[in-house]
């Protein structure tokens, strides 16, 4: 493709979405803030910068705009294997660095209609159209990396025009994201997960050893600014208000006792802790899971604890059935999943299920794999994304 440069009533966009893109690439958190730029530049009603072969926890990253986290989790556990506009770009030798592809290059319209992909998940979220550029086809120290722009059925498909605004991005990008990958990866890949726990709606802090808050995503932030039943002290350690820390077992008290226990004794999520709100009877709930040494959360952010903090008057888990549909469970493994999310241990969960605690394990093996999670804590957080928690 031979490039052109960008209309002159386009030039000043050109130059501060460029100037973004280098900022970011010095600072990680304004990735999103990229991505969305990006995204309307190009009129579009979602995009994602991501390196689709590779995910945070595995050393990639996902910065989106305009997708929530169930969204997301879809996308990543069931569609990823039914994406045809994926499968088409590597079929057809598209993935080189640079290139920049459209959905009717890619795949006949009336074939990607008949496609599951369509049927079951992009026509579900409005999306008909793509444009999607290689930043890095995959290499040592640089991941393939793409940055794709969606767009609704009913806007217009991308034009060559379109093309070629992304075509000459992308230089800027991969100098951006190069430097990124060599000199400060482990701050990208922080930054990515942060990003998605503010994603959350349920209120997420880390702790360290010391129980010291060392992350509060958006939503927790918001239940402390409230001022109702939980606050932060001057060691920046988590605690319940005058009126709430009255009733019943202090959080410091709670966390310590929880840290203590045995790693083999420890319960996941089902010891809970709740606070009473002021001026009502209402309450907080916490729930506290240790992070394992090789989770990213304690790699990336030096966290042990990861506490959740829900109102249990808005949680909305998603039933079984729902689990079936978008997770590709069959009826026992969406049951489990439940269980295990809502905190039962393994014990439990087979108790409750009528099943040995062995086969419950196997059970329990194929919902990671099919889920693309490793950890409890990692399940608990796709159930709940896919919910509907408040705080």
């Amino acid at each position: 493709m031979t490039l052109t440069p960008a209309p002159h009533n386009r030039l000043a966009e050109f130059s501060d979405l460029v100037h973004l893109i280098y900022a970011a690439g010095a600072n990680p958190a304004l990735w999103r803030e990229a991505v969305a730029e990006l995204g309307r530049s190009l009129k579009g009603t979602r995009a994602l910068l991501f390196t689709p072969l590779a995910t945070p926890q595995a050393g990639g990253f996902i910065f989106p705009w305009q997708m929530d986290d169930a969204y997301i989790a879809l996308w990543a556990t069931k569609y990823i294997a039914h994406d045809v506009w994926t499968q088409a770009a590597q079929r057809q030798g598209r993935v080189l660095t640079g290139n920049v592809m459209t959905d009717e290059e890619l795949l006949p319209t009336a074939e990607l209609h008949a496609s599951v992909y369509y049927r079951e998940f992009l026509s579900a979220h409005d999306v008909e159209h793509v444009c999607a550029g290689v930043i890095f086809e995959g290499e040592p120290g640089l991941p393939t990396t793409i940055a794709t722009i969606y767009r609704s059925k009913s806007a217009a498909p991308f034009q060559p025009e379109d093309k070629q605004w992304l075509a000459l991005l992308i230089p800027h990008f991969s100098r951006a994201l190069g430097l990124m990958h060599r000199l400060n990866l482990a701050r990208h890949q922080e930054q990515s997960l942060r990003a998605a726990l503010n994603r959350l709606s349920v209120g997420v802090l880390l702790l360290d050893t010391q129980f010291r808050v060392t992350f509060i995503n958006t939503a927790g932030q918001r239940a402390m600014e409230r001022q109702d039943g939980l606050a932060m002290d001057s060691a920046q350690r988590l605690r319940a208000t005058a009126s709430g820390e009255r009733h019943g077992q202090g959080i410091t008290q709670w966390l310590t006792q929880l840290a203590g226990t045995a790693h083999t004794d420890r319960s996941g999520f089902n010891d809970t802790h709740r606070v009473r709100r002021t001026g009502t009877a209402a309450t907080y709930m916490l729930q506290c899971c240790p992070l394992e040494p090789t989770d990213p959360l304690t790699l990336h952010e030096g966290a042990r604890h990861i506490v959740f903090v829900t109102d249990p008057d808005q949680i909305r888990l998603p039933s079984p059935t729902q689990l079936q549909q978008q997770l590709g469970l069959t009826p026992a493994e969406s049951r489990i999943a439940l269980a295990l999310a809502q905190g039962m241990t393994y014990r439990d969960a087979a108790t409750q299920g009528q099943v040995t605690e062995e086969t419950l394990r196997t059970h329990a093996k194929n919902i990671y794999t099919k889920t693309g999670v490793n950890q409890k804590a990692e399940l608990t957080r796709l159930v709940v994304s896919l919910g509907s928690v408040g705080v």
